[in-house]
Order: C-alpha cells, then sequence, then structure tokens
C-alpha cells in the first residue's frame, strides 16, 4: 500500500511539473506576442508619420509648382501684350506729330 501510494505520488508530482511548464510555455508565450505587438505598434506609428511627412512635402511641392506655372503663365500674357504692341509699331504711327518728320514730310 505504501509502494503504490508512493508511486501514485511520484506520477502526481510528474503531472504537476508537466503542467508547471506549460505554465511557463504560456507565459513565454504571452510575453513574446505582447513583445511582437508593441514592435509592429512602433513600426505602424513610424510608418504612419513619415507617410504624413510624405504628404505634407507633397502638398508643398504641388503648391510651389503652381506658383511656377501660374507666374509662367504671366509671363506669357505679358510676351502676347508686347508683341501684339510691337506688331502694332509702323512709321506713319511713330512720327505722327514730330514736327521735324512733319517739315520732312512736305
Amino acid at each position: 500500500m505504501l509502494h503504490n501510494a508512493a508511486l501514485s505520488s511520484l506520477h502526481y508530482k510528474r503531472e504537476l511539473e508537466l503542467v508547471r511548464a506549460q505554465k511557463v510555455d504560456i507565459t513565454n508565450f504571452e510575453n513574446d506576442l505582447d513583445g511582437f505587438k508593441s514592435e509592429i505598434g512602433e513600426s505602424y506609428e513610424l510608418a504612419s508619420r513619415r507617410f504624413g511627412e510624405a504628404m505634407t512635402e507633397i502638398d508643398k511641392a504641388i503648391e510651389r509648382w503652381q506658383k511656377v506655372r501660374d507666374a509662367l503663365l504671366g509671363s506669357e500674357r505679358n510676351r502676347r501684350l508686347e508683341n501684339d504692341k510691337a506688331q502694332d509699331v509702323t512709321i506713319k504711327k511713330s512720327t505722327r506729330g514730330n514736327p521735324t518728320m512733319a517739315s520732312n514730310a512736305r
């Protein structure tokens, strides 16, 4: 009877050690999972921040290029107006009202 009780006790001790080992494995797994989640969260935050910064820079670049485009369009309008004025210049219009040219024309 003592022999059977000792064997039974040894069997329970082994099962208890097995349960303790499993608990440690679960605890380690939970710790590893928490660490993984933390790393992923940090990576996500960094990626999100960089994405936002990139979008801000793209918006700034678009705004700068829009200003350049507007300046070029304004320059084109000015060149067209100046060209129209230059095409409208004639000798007759340039000398009208000039006393020297009027006396030479007579």
